[in-house]
């Protein structure tokens, strides 16, 4: 098989894949996606290109903090934040206990109708509670305590595949607790999530104030080099902040300020 039938590209496109050392689908198993971008490919067929290397079970790598960023680096940034006024450290305590507790996750389970069917009347909040309780508090996947959320281990999805009832899925044995991004990365209907090295929400801010881009287009660029793979609309979004902070004269922030 050949790139072109593989990946479904132009031939202009293959033969740019092979000047870059690229000859066959297996070889773009390494392919660093910034690489790409620097030929001049653009962002619609490289996006078509790492959609279908996923789906082959292949996972290209993007730009992310190199390995100086350490807890010491990264305390820093929230130092230099609290510093320039950006926000507080009562914010910032309050955002991480926040995100400590997963909200309503007993009380979502025990309203569904499907989880009461298995228990007798009365009884199916305190069965949830205990399941809740013997859980470890840490995502099933990656072990942050942070952003949990419920998740059906065998997805509804995959008992329609199996030609079975849905609401099969529904039972305590069949959940578990995930952080938001690794629930995003599990789902179909989110191929690419989970490309880039942090939250979508998360890496926005880290490259807008620590790459520090001079323009809404390099920032678009920085984003798309790092595995944001969403629609521009959404780094418009996010560029908003350097906007709010240029106004204030605060951006681009000076995170050499260790005082």
């Amino acid at each position: 098989m050949s790139l072109e039938s593989d990946l479904g590209v132009s031939r202009r496109t293959a033969d740019k894949l092979r000047q870059l050392g690229y000859s066959t689908t297996k070889s773009l198993r390494k392919v660093h996606v910034p690489d790409l971008l620097d030929a001049g490919m653009g962002w619609s067929t490289i996006k078509k290109i790492v959609k279908k290397l996923v789906t082959l079970g292949l996972k290209p790598t993007f730009e992310a903090p190199d390995v100086t960023w350490t807890e010491e680096k990264w305390h820093n940034l929230v130092n230099i934040l609290v510093r320039a006024g950006i926000v507080k450290w009562e914010e910032v305590a309050i955002c991480v206990l926040g995100e400590l507790n997963p909200p309503q996750v007993g009380t979502s389970i025990a309203s569904n109708l499907n989880f009461q069917r298995l228990f007798a009347p009365g009884k199916c909040m305190q069965a949830v509670m205990a399941w809740f309780y013997g859980q470890s508090g840490r995502c099933a996947k990656c072990g942050r305590r942070l952003h949990m959320e419920v998740d059906h281990v065998k997805g509804k999805n995959e008992f329609i595949k199996e030609g079975r009832d849905p609401q099969e899925a529904d039972t305590l044995a069949n959940l578990q607790l995930l952080c938001k991004r690794c629930n995003v990365v599990k789902r179909e209907s989110h191929l690419l999530g989970g490309l880039s090295f942090h939250t979508a929400q998360a890496a926005l801010m880290w490259i807008l104030l620590v790459k520090k881009p001079a323009t809404y287009d390099a920032f678009k660029e920085l984003c798309r080099r790092a595995g944001l793979t969403m629609a521009d609309v959404r780094f418009q979004e996010a560029w908003a902040m350097a906007e709010w902070l240029r106004r204030d004269g605060l951006y681009p922030l000076d995170l050499n300020n260790r005082r």
